[in-house]
């Protein structure tokens, strides 16, 4: 009865604040076309991602969101291309869809600095399940809401834009999703405009050496991810530790007010051609902190495929971090 009662509270108070804030995956850069478009075609070589995250699995999974994607270089254009689809299930009885279209444009301002800007155009979907909703006058058997709502859907265009500069060693980027704050109200209510979010993100490379033979060890690759979407504003940090073809880390996603609000453990492997990783979020703030299993899971995986001619000459590949 607990469980049933906090499912219809956490859904009921999201129905009310219907705008909220767009799903997040803790392995950013292994969902690098969600996080900014400006990334499409960076690899140059075509690539497929692929991401799962299950969020709360304690209340019965009903936050699980897919993400999967496609992007290349196309040398007539001087860039890239990329497709990204996701699904979102927000609950039993929310889900939301949306496919994403992209182009990105590179930018060789000389020898030792790349520039990639980037644009995207979507296009998503909501839907609502009214015979899934459970809400809080229906717990002791009464039915009062069930005349109000019923099932209702909502689609609508979407547009974002992106800029990703690098070095050698070196990253960080900017984008803007929601430019036109697209209405969200599923009846002929009050306008329900989603708003714009920020991710301002950056990060580096540092080699380590074996002193005696001078080669490389291990690398280093701290990274920054900022969000900022209404209300919402949280920043995400960590260290990535690579050794040859594995890489660990650890990661600390905080409020503004400093008070940390989770803890991210992560372990990936890397081979020429593809990349898996896993990682899990602890949440350490009340009262899921007391709670069993109501932290996330999250798969990545990426397959790098054979391209032969591109513009590799022209343009240096983004060194990609590994989460």
């Amino acid at each position: 009865m607990h469980k049933k009662l906090l499912i219809a509270f956490i859904l009921s108070t999201f129905l009310l604040q219907i705008r909220g804030q767009d799903p997040y995956f803790s392995q950013f850069f292994n969902s690098i076309l969600y996080l900014n478009p400006a990334y499409a075609g960076s690899a140059h070589q075509p690539r497929i991602s692929a991401a799962y995250r299950n969020q709360m699995p304690a209340l019965g999974s009903p936050w699980v969101s897919y993400n999967a994607s496609f992007d290349m270089p196309v040398q007539p254009l001087e860039g890239g291309l990329g497709i990204n689809v996701m699904s979102d299930v927000q609950g039993p009885a929310l889900n939301r869809i949306s496919a994403d279209a992209m182009y990105s444009y590179f930018l060789a301002v000389n020898s030792q600095l790349t520039i990639n800007a980037g644009f995207q155009a979507s296009y998503s979907h909501r839907f609502l399940n009214r015979s899934a909703l459970v809400l809080p006058d229906e717990v002791g058997g009464q039915t009062g809401s069930q005349e109000l709502i019923g099932d209702m859907n909502k689609g609508y265009p979407d547009f974002a834009i992106g800029f990703v500069g690098f070095t050698r060693n070196i990253y960080a980027g900017v984008s803007m999703h929601h430019l036109t704050r697209p209405n969200l109200a599923m009846s002929g209510g009050p306008r329900q405009s989603l708003a714009r979010k920020l991710t301002v993100h950056g990060g580096m490379y540092l080699s380590l050496y074996e002193r005696r033979l001078g080669r490389e060890a291990l690398k280093l690759n701290p990274n920054l991810v900022y969000l900022h979407q209404g209300g919402f504003r949280q920043i995400n940090y960590g260290l990535d530790v690579v050794y040859k073809n594995i890489y660990t880390g650890a990661w600390f996603r905080h409020s503004l007010d400093f008070a940390v609000n989770a803890f991210t453990i992560h372990l990936g492997y890397e081979h020429d051609y593809f990349r898996f990783g896993y990682s899990h979020d602890f949440n350490v703030y009340s009262p899921w902190r007391n709670m069993q299993n109501m932290g996330a899971h999250e798969l990545t995986f990426l397959l790098k495929l054979a391209n032969g001619r591109g513009p590799r000459d022209r343009f240096r590949t983004i060194k990609s971090p590994k989460i």
